[in-house]
């Protein structure tokens, strides 16, 4: 039988400690990573991302191109999704910045971009999908917002809606040149250098009523907070709506900032701060207590200039991870990863060498498909998923036949140790995410000596009476762990 519980008694309790793997909370230290690259030949890619619950497909953002791609079954469709690069000024930070599906997108196929107009100026719109779920009406564009920038750069340009309260969240630069000429970023008046937060069910927007300084004179409603330079990629955690921004710096230090969940009206300090470190420009005063320092700091040493944030990993193939967050420079190509409570940040840990040893160049930004993965996404057109370094695959699950289990970059002529574990009948997609899906109690089917290149197979026989239930599937040296692989058995 596949699933024989005789044999844990025949393995030793150090293996079956190797295969005690469950969970949020577990350190993602001893986690070693790759990256499996999922499309290339995407010209300018600058994004990627999915619309709640469509696990098929991953729709990547070219900026200068204006395109919308759409990758499904491991191929680019030939026929963009949308092109609005007629609408577009590019060069620089220009272009097309921004995609955020809305939460409803399921029924009423609304999605929203951002993009540098042929003026210059930036523009948030809303799109409508025709009848064609992979192609978007071009004319249903509805302007929801438009703000007249001053310089080329520092358009800022992504866009999210919250998981928590399902408002549509911009992040705008301040709006040019160096260190904030107009103080544009502390000035209330200004959208420019802001966390801005509005209501778009009702076009072109209305405001939030608990938006923090909607009772404030000298500031603008649509403000959710003040002080940035250049959030260029920022994210929510999806298990708690806890924001996580990557601001650039001007020329010395680069920041990441948290936000709790609903925790508006917040100034983090630019222009008269860049991170840590009092820049001497007016605007604020430095260190002031109503200034919200960053949770990380780094300099421009080794070549490092400029962040890109990334994303907190709540996938379900890789448990060891929940709560990791992942992001990366620019310029010197390093990727790093920690974990932050909410007041300390631990296992700070630099993952360049897993991740591409350094050869994904030009790092624009990281994406989260529907199920929580994350990717990488390079300027230079190419897009990269994290997933660990072994890899398990499992061939589907007929209830009465063989199924066969294979793992990928195992240590060779090492062993590596099988376990499974049983849902109940009902269970057919990823489940919640909030369910930890990491294997709780696992079954050990049996250890295997991976071969000399690292790949272990097994052969077992799915049981009789076992249709309809879902099964998890894990794999682990006694210091790695593959991902986790789920199938319902037929």
């Amino acid at each position: 039988m596949f699933w024989n519980r005789n044999r844990l008694s025949m393995l030793s309790a150090a293996c079956a400690a190797a295969l005690t793997i469950a969970g949020a909370g577990t350190s993602a230290q001893g986690q070693t990573l790759a990256v499996e690259q999922v499309a290339s030949g995407v010209s300018g890619a600058l994004f990627v991302t999915s619309p709640t619950g469509d696990f098929d497909r991953l729709f990547i953002v070219e900026q200068n191109s204006g395109l919308i791609r759409i990758l499904r079954g491991g191929q680019v469709l030939p026929t963009p999704f949308l092109n609005v690069r007629s609408r577009l000024s590019v060069g620089g930070e220009r272009g097309l910045l921004g995609l955020a599906f809305h939460p409803d997108y399921d029924n009423n196929g609304y999605f929203f971009i951002n993009y540098t107009n042929t003026s210059g100026h930036t523009v948030v719109a809303r799109y409508e999908v025709t009848a064609n779920p992979d192609v978007a009406d071009f004319n249903s564009e509805q302007i929801v917002l438009t703000i007249n920038q001053p310089f080329s750069n520092h358009n800022g340009g992504n866009l999210q809606f919250s998981p928590v309260d399902g408002y549509l969240y911009i992040g705008m630069g301040d709006g040019g040149s160096a260190n904030d000429p107009g103080n544009r970023a502390q000035n209330g008046m200004d959208l420019l250098g802001k966390m801005l937060r509005i209501d778009v069910d009702e076009l072109p927007y209305t405001i939030p009523p608990d938006n923090p300084f909607v009772s404030n004179p000298n500031v603008r409603d649509e403000i959710w907070a003040l002080g940035v330079r250049n959030p260029w990629r920022w994210s929510f955690d999806r298990a708690n709506g806890d924001m996580y921004m990557g601001d650039v710096g001007q020329n010395v230090i680069e920041e990441v900032n948290y936000e709790p969940a609903g925790a508006g009206g917040r100034n983090y300090g630019w222009r008269c701060m860049e991170g840590l470190r009092c820049t001497g420009l007016t605007g604020c005063t430095c260190n002031a207590p109503e200034l919200t320092l960053p949770i990380h700091t780094y300099d421009h040493s080794g070549g490092r200039c400029s962040i890109t944030g990334g994303y907190v990993y709540r996938g379900p193939s890789m448990p060891l991870l929940q709560g990791t967050y992942f992001f990366a420079d620019y310029c010197s190509r390093n990727i790093y990863s920690f974990r932050y409570d909410g007041q300390n940040l631990t296992e700070f840990q630099e993952r360049t060498s897993q991740l591409g040893g350094g050869s994904i160049g030009s790092i624009s930004s990281f994406g989260e498909d529907a199920a929580g993965e994350v990717y990488i996404v390079s300027l230079g057109g190419t897009v990269y998923r994290i997933v660990t370094k072994m890899k398990l695959s499992v061939t589907p699950l007929t209830e009465g036949q063989n199924t066969t289990l294979r793992v990928e970059g195992a240590t060779p002529n090492g062993y590596v140790y099988f376990a499974y574990s049983l849902a109940g009948t009902g269970r057919t997609s990823v489940p919640p995410l909030n369910v930890v899906v990491a294997l709780r109690n696992p079954i050990l089917i049996s250890r295997v000596r991976a071969n000399g290149q690292g790949v272990a197979t097994l052969t077992r026989r799915v049981p009789q009476g076992t249709s309809g239930r879902q099964v998890w599937f894990q794999a682990a040296e006694l210091n790695e762990t593959t991902n986790v692989v789920s199938d319902t058995v037929r």
